[in-house]
């Protein structure tokens, strides 16, 4: 979740920045190298500020090697296209099958179970899977 933000911010300070360039060349009036490099120094500051503690964030859960559950439940959410308050959790916890921990969570939604597998190291989705209940 954490890294599709920073994604979107990024993308959306390069569309900025490319539509400040954009205008200044059709302006009539010309411009000089200082105040393009300003105006470029002060975008990249500012996107350094945006991004810069969420990836601080990204890079002390890469070194720990560990996902919470909270954050487990987001991976999920988020790939079914979910939010918390759309679902009903049935099963959310961290389990063991054959010597590999994984979180399993599990929920309801708009008629359908949702199972998955996350990975507590990396956050990845190992299994997943959408049905309607028997």
């Amino acid at each position: 979740m954490k890294r599709l933000l920073l994604l979107l911010t990024a993308l959306f300070m390069m569309i900025v920045m490319l539509a400040g360039c954009s205008s200044k060349q059709s302006a009539s009036a010309p411009t000089d190298a200082a105040s393009t490099t300003a105006a470029s120094a002060a975008a990249t500051e500012a996107a350094t500020e945006t991004v810069a503690p969420a990836a601080s964030e990204t890079a002390a859960q890469q070194n720990s090697g560990t996902i919470d559950l909270e954050q487990a439940k987001a991976v999920a959410l988020s790939d079914a296209g979910l939010e918390a308050s759309q679902v009903q959790f049935t099963k959310q916890k961290l389990d063991t099958d054959d010597g590999v921990q994984k979180y399993e969570i599990e929920f309801t939604a708009n008629g359908y179970e949702y199972e998955y597998d996350i990975d507590p190291k990396s956050g990845n989705i190992i299994e997943k899977s959408k049905e309607l209940p028997d």
